[in-house]
């Protein structure tokens, strides 16, 4: 299956916004390099035609991907190995080691199958955020009882400086 597509998918799974933060800040680094760019949470998405490459992030809670985020990566596998994939993952909240809130690795133990087989060129954890005033029944309890940092822990420059070098890898591939 050939790529048929010119543009680039950033696509998500968030759920109070911090996920499609980054993820529309990925799209705003990529467009500004001249890389033809969709933003989309992966709901959204429909068809993968128009993309020749896909950047795909969720947020995470309790060492797991958000379910639309699986569900879209466990059900176009297929298509997704065909074309150049980057993958992260936001969640952490606070100074801990972000590699060991999904124990110990890049993504849940669950997806390490698909991803082995999709290739991806870069996985990464960023910091999430989360905010009290926005959490709600169950989430607001695991927080507090887990006792982790509320604010936002987002490293900017980091998301920026992961978004260029994959712009000049699209680029190059031109």
């Amino acid at each position: 299956m050939g790529i048929v597509g010119t543009k680039t998918l950033v696509t998500y799974a968030s759920k109070y916004g911090g996920t499609a933060g980054i993820a529309e800040k990925i799209g705003e680094v990529l467009r500004e390099a001249g890389v033809e760019t969709d933003v989309l949470p992966v709901d959204r998405v429909r068809d993968l035609a128009p993309y020749r490459a896909v950047i795909l992030g969720s947020a995470v809670y309790i060492g797991g991907w958000r379910k639309p985020a699986v569900n879209f990566i466990r059900s176009r596998e297929q298509e997704l190995s065909g074309r150049p994939v980057w993958i992260f993952s936001s969640g952490p909240t606070g100074p801990a080691d972000q590699g060991a809130f999904m124990g110990g690795g890049l993504l849940p133990k669950a997806l390490l199958p698909v991803a082995d087989r999709i290739h991806p060129r870069d996985v990464v954890i960023f910091g999430g955020a989360a905010f009290a005033e926005r959490l709600k029944g169950l989430d607001k309890w695991i927080l507090n009882n887990v006792k982790a940092p509320l604010g936002d822990f987002r490293d900017w420059a980091a998301i920026q400086s992961w978004a260029e070098a994959i712009a000049r890898d699209l680029k190059g591939q031109n």
